[in-house]
């Protein structure tokens, strides 16, 4: 079904409610008057046959009298009941075009009181929007939620300006249709690819930095309610281009690691090369491996930047083996005890990376811990691999309250 189109006894029975298919119909002038008005007599001996007509379902014979009587038509009242006859047979034969025509036609008459226009205003967007008619489809919209069309009415005008390419009243429209509830995943998604074009489209710089971080905001929200790769991987891309403090963005490569949404060589190769730089080289050989095992990391000569990072993540990950457990029970500072807690994190012996960590948060060795934040992301990955989601929890909400690595620790904090 069209996204413009609604089921089609919906719609004819939004506006011909009622509606009577007798000559004694009366309209909601006539029912303020005293004596009701009548058809006149040479138009209602072509509309009594259509009347039965539509009763016996032929609709295409009412239909055809019908158009006769408003042929010969010769007041008001004649022209009333034969649109609405008109109008019965064509929404029964499902007409579209044609039942948006006599609609049109019937909201110009004065018996036609505003809150039936206003129930017109739906079918008559949605018919219009099907023949791609966007102005009038985008008028009639406009008159829905003018109306009290409410949510319904708002995303119906937002999919009509997407299709134009109007972004500005799309988004606009959008915000209204998931004002005081929660959006749903294919709303996120138009708002998110709103605010992207809006941001290319900006001249100025504080206009492009606010459709940023609206985009920022929906796709944090996606990726919370509707985790999914794809929308990983673009915030992802969003906290790059945002300049993320660099050990907040090796935990989001954490992160798509340990929900195996890693899919791409420049993603294994990305991750491998900053967890290197950050003094994690048994994490990066774990990492480039499981890209070359995917198939996905390529080693095409020993001296490209592939193989070479590999050669160094096995080189600094057995010398860690060597020295790892003795520095262990040497380490006097916080900062050594996080960075023992590293290695063994990397290496996979998640309990005693816990113990060591804990130790670098202790009140006697905390004050020495450069980037604390870290220290407990860190602490919160190695009590996941635990199967300790509370406290992973807590490890996750301590990180979170650091700025530099809020935005990914709210992250991991969503899946739990």
């Amino acid at each position: 079904m069209s996204l413009f189109t609604a089921r089609f006894s919906q719609v004819v029975g939004a506006v011909t409610v009622g509606l009577v298919l007798g000559l004694g119909a009366l309209s909601a002038q006539a029912a303020e008057e005293k004596k009701p008005p009548t058809v006149s007599s040479d138009v209602a001996k072509i509309l009594k046959p259509a009347q039965d007509a539509a009763q016996k379902g032929d609709f295409d014979g009412s239909f055809t009298l019908a158009q006769q009587a408003l042929g010969i038509a010769k007041k008001p009242y004649d022209v009333e009941v034969a649109l609405r006859i008109a109008l019965y047979a064509a929404g029964k034969k499902q007409d579209f075009p044609t039942y948006a025509t006599l609609l049109e036609q019937l909201n110009t008459l004065d018996a036609v009181s505003a809150e039936e226009k206003a129930k017109s205003y739906k079918p008559l967007a949605q018919i219009y929007g099907q023949q791609k008619n966007f102005d009038k489809a985008i008028g009639y919209a406009v008159k829905w939620t003018q109306s009290g069309g409410g949510a319904e009415a708002y995303t119906l005008l937002a999919n009509l300006n997407l299709t134009q390419k109007d972004y500005a009243n799309a988004v606009v429209a959008l915000e209204h249709a998931v004002d005081g509830r929660l959006a749903a995943e294919n709303e996120l998604k138009q708002l998110n690819f709103c605010y992207y074009q809006l941001m290319l489209a900006a001249t100025d710089e504080k206009t492009k930095a606010s459709f940023k971080q609206k985009r920022w905001d929906v796709m944090e929200t996606l990726v919370a309610r509707f985790l999914a790769r794809d929308y990983v991987s673009d915030l992802l891309l969003i906290y790059q281009e945002q300049k993320l403090d660099d050990r907040a963005l090796l935990n989001m490569y954490r992160f798509m690691y340990e929900k195996d949404f890693m899919t791409r060589e420049s993603e294994f190769v990305d991750y491998t090369d900053m967890a290197l730089n950050l003094g994690a080289p048994a994490e990066a050989l774990q990492v480039i491996n499981r890209g070359i095992q995917k198939d996905l990391v390529k080693l095409i000569a020993k001296t490209d930047r592939n193989s070479t990072m590999l050669a160094q993540a096995k080189q600094q990950t057995a010398e860690d083996k060597k020295t790892i457990d003795k520095e262990a029970q040497t380490v006097k500072t916080g900062e050594a005890s996080v960075k023992v807690g590293l290695a063994y994190l990397g290496l996979g012996e998640y309990q005693k990376a816990v113990d060591m960590i804990k130790q670098g948060l202790g009140p006697d060795r905390i004050a020495t811990v450069k980037r604390v934040d870290d220290a407990n992301m860190m602490l919160g990955v190695a009590y996941i691999k635990l199967g300790k989601p509370d406290e992973a929890k807590a490890a996750f909400t301590a990180a979170a309250a650091d700025a530099r690595m809020s935005h990914v620790a709210k992250v991991w904090l969503s899946t739990l």
